[in-house]
């Protein structure tokens, strides 16, 4: 027979009893703390590809949105865009040109002494030509908007401008429309704004029906991931064009003549959203193309770094 052994004494077990008429709650569960928020990783920049213009951009501007370069006439408006596109082409992004102030096989000649390689760059060709347009009373329309080509294709300075299409800000639009739906364009440059409101925009158009058509246009270049360049004669003080309003920035360039050499200097007038030097910096057209000085400022003095709202 198996001896039986004494039982242990164990431990009284404590239990909280709420008192009679209060409801028992169970304990909440631990909360966890929120993970650090850090600094903001830096937003991708669209780069110029010239060092001095991106320092001053705070490293390029921001992407999928429209900018204005204004200048007078040989300011290098046409020069600085094109080397914005192929900087997108350096990058293998696709890029397009729409021409309208000139030729495209007069561009080529215009910048053959920089040895650029142009055979990437599409190029909607926009030109009214010398038989291109006529006159219906107060009503200017240019003829001859061409299918997107290579700027290869386009090199016969003999070529002439057909005239079986209406030019206008519409028809630019959906051409742009057609084309990135198959092409994924990732740049383009307008060259100009003022030629197309020039020649494109009918007469008579009130400033409320000329903007809705310009904001139309930038706002599906935007949705589409573009960032577009418009180049344009700088307005007078009192007028205020739609492309002013509705682009998020503006880069503007001048010329003088100071004895027998021509001085041309470069600023970013404003820029929303976005830190940027509003100083004045000269440039140098070379066989390179455009160089920015790095930081020096005008005689006049420069302001410190702003951001725009």
């Amino acid at each position: 027979m198996i001896p039986l052994r004494p039982l242990e004494r164990l431990p009284p077990v404590r239990v909280n009893v709420p008192p009679p008429g209060v409801k028992q709650v169970a304990p909440s569960p631990p909360v966890a703390k929120p993970p650090a928020i850090g600094p903001s990783p830096p937003a991708a920049r669209t780069k110029f590809g010239i060092r001095g213009l991106d320092s001053m951009l705070g490293g390029g501007l921001l992407p999928a949105r429209p900018y204005l370069l204004s200048g007078p006439t040989g300011s290098g408006k046409t020069l600085l865009g094109l080397q914005f596109l192929l900087e997108g082409i350096r990058l293998d992004e696709k890029v397009l040109l729409v021409a309208v102030d000139e030729p495209p096989a007069e561009i080529l000649d215009n910048v053959r002494s920089f040895r650029w390689d142009l055979s990437r760059i599409h190029t909607l060709d926009a030109n009214p030509g010398l038989q291109a347009f006529r006159r219906l009373g107060d009503v200017q329309e240019i003829k001859a908007l061409h299918d997107v080509k290579s700027m290869q294709e386009m090199t016969d300075p003999n070529r002439k401008t057909q005239t079986g299409e209406d030019i206008s800000l519409q028809s630019i639009y959906l051409k742009l429309r057609r084309q990135l739906e198959v092409v994924p364009f990732r740049r383009v440059l307008i060259d100009s704004m003022t030629a197309v409101r020039h020649f494109a925009l009918r007469a008579g158009e009130d400033l409320q029906t000329e903007r809705t058509e310009i904001q139309s246009l930038l706002r599906f270049l935007s949705e589409k991931g573009v960032t577009t360049l418009l180049t344009s004669q700088p307005s007078p003080p009192t007028v205020l064009t739609p492309e002013t309003v509705l682009c998020r920035g503006e880069i503007s360039l001048s010329r003088q003549w100071v004895g027998h050499s021509m001085e041309r200097w470069i600023w970013v007038s404003r820029m929303r959203g976005m830190a940027h030097d509003t100083r004045m910096r000269s440039f140098h057209i070379g066989t390179d193309g455009i160089t920015v000085a790095s930081g020096e400022a005008s005689e006049t003095g420069g302001q410190a770094p702003a951001t725009s709202p």
